[in-house]
């Protein structure tokens, strides 16, 4: 069975972090390996606090994960990175196991207001983890963070992808979902490209939803881990997530 490994924080509430991921991971077929980062306590409506796991314990864990799945991890889907050593110890892990098909989500702030990695552990992933990853998915939020740009419009996408593409991502996946309209627009550029792609999805009738993001790159993380090429992976991943929270609304 294919693997993914889960590198993320805990939701007290479930809504979000590990929870969403372990539940996306196994709707899609995939055997899930973890390693926790923080422990957070929060809700739909607030953040409460969040603890980063001991350096030497996270470490354990990825070794751990490692040796069950046999040295074969399918793929790597990466959530919260609270501190700089965290971020070091997992790009030394991926360095060492040459981990394929990493797919980042570069957390900097749960919806419901908390602060979720710090500033260290922001410019140390940025310059050293995205050159490992497979795919990198921001919101536009943290798209704009990262590069400094601002994003008013659809036609924004492109600048805010290529921007990141430049920090040395593979490719990015920048999720349109702040933006107005009736669609929500994400937009695919891999590095070496002069154009991307556009994945439009009517929007839902429902409010700001936490653990959309987690969900995604799991997902993405799953499909690739059972063989889609990139493009495949994104289409088929939207096209869960769109089901899932339709479900929602009709519910």
């Amino acid at each position: 069975m294919s693997t993914v490994l889960i590198v993320a924080g805990s939701d007290s509430s479930c809504g979000a972090g590990l929870s969403a991921d372990l539940e996306v991971v196994r709707i899609m077929g995939c055997q899930p390996l973890l390693a926790v980062t923080a422990i957070t306590a929060q809700t739909d409506q607030k953040f409460l606090s969040s603890q980063p796991v001991d350096s030497s314990v996270f470490q354990d864990q990825l070794e751990a994960a490692w040796d069950h799945s046999g040295g074969h991890v399918s793929a790597v889907k990466i959530g919260m990175l609270p501190n700089e050593s965290i971020v070091e110890i997992l790009i030394e892990f991926l360095q060492q196991k040459n981990c394929p098909n990493v797919v980042l989500d570069p957390l900097l702030k749960s919806t419901s207001g908390g602060h979720l990695a710090n500033e260290s552990s922001v410019s140390k992933r940025s310059r050293s983890l995205f050159p490992l990853a497979t795919l990198v998915t921001p919101n536009i939020p943290e798209a704009c963070s990262l590069t400094g740009l601002s994003c008013l419009s659809k036609q924004d996408l492109h600048a805010l992808a290529s921007a990141i593409i430049g920090l040395g991502s593979a490719a990015v996946l920048v999720k349109g979902g702040h933006l107005e309209g009736s669609e929500c627009v994400d937009y695919l550029l891999k590095k070496g490209e002069l154009q991307g792609q556009e994945f439009r999805q009517a929007r839902l009738p429902i409010p700001s939803i936490r653990g959309t993001g987690c969900r995604l790159a799991s997902a993405i993380s799953a499909r690739l881990a059972l063989g889609d090429d990139l493009r495949q992976a994104v289409e088929n991943a939207r096209s869960y997530l769109f089901t899932h929270f339709e479900k929602q609304c009709s519910s």
